[in-house]
């Protein structure tokens, strides 16, 4: 069993653009996620983003929580681009924070977690994350999901940003514990 996140992230074009993972992750995380696996999801997962040529672009750390994690998403030079909180709710939703906290969009899902609109803080959807089927052997056997994330116009940072975090807070948010 992998403890470990990792993801890779592709252009439209199925190219490569980045790289995600938990680099650092000592043996006794990787023990505790594997032992207490149904809540791995619960634990901390803090994730650098790189560039294919090994040049990092973010962090995404999410903290420790049971209830309500607020990740966070750090610039490489350590300053906060924002946040993405977890809210309360039948159906997934997210609020999307500057680095002063101040609300500047929403993620709501559908009841199933498979298809998450993007709205800025007007509430015009700025974005769509859809989870992608990867077919009936890797849903069943492999923790491996597949986002697409499409971004409708060009949007200003920082919430360009949190909605290009958004699919990997999503997966550790709401798939972890669920598909160790």
């Amino acid at each position: 069993m992998n403890t470990e996140s990792r993801y890779t992230v592709y252009n439209s074009h199925g190219q490569p653009v980045a790289f995600i993972g938990e680099p650092g992750l000592s043996s006794g995380k990787k023990a505790m996620r594997f032992f207490m696996s149904e809540n791995a999801g619960n634990f901390r997962h803090t994730m650098q983003v790189f560039r294919p040529d090994g040049m990092p672009m973010l962090t995404i750390d999410k903290p420790f929580a049971l209830m309500t994690p607020k990740t966070q998403v750090i610039w490489p030079n350590g300053t906060l681009a924002g946040s993405i909180q977890c809210q309360f709710g039948l159906r997934p939703r997210f609020t999307l924070l500057d680095a002063y906290d101040r609300q500047i969009g929403e993620i709501r899902g559908d009841f199933f977690g498979w298809d998450f609109a993007i709205t800025d803080w007007q509430g015009y959807e700025v974005a769509r994350v859809n989870k992608q089927w990867a077919g009936l052997a890797a849903e069943f056997f492999t923790t491996a999901d597949r986002y697409a994330v499409q971004i409708n116009f060009q949007l200003p940072d920082p919430l360009r940003t949190l909605v290009v975090a958004t699919a990997i807070t999503l997966d550790v948010v709401l798939r972890e514990s669920r598909e160790r």
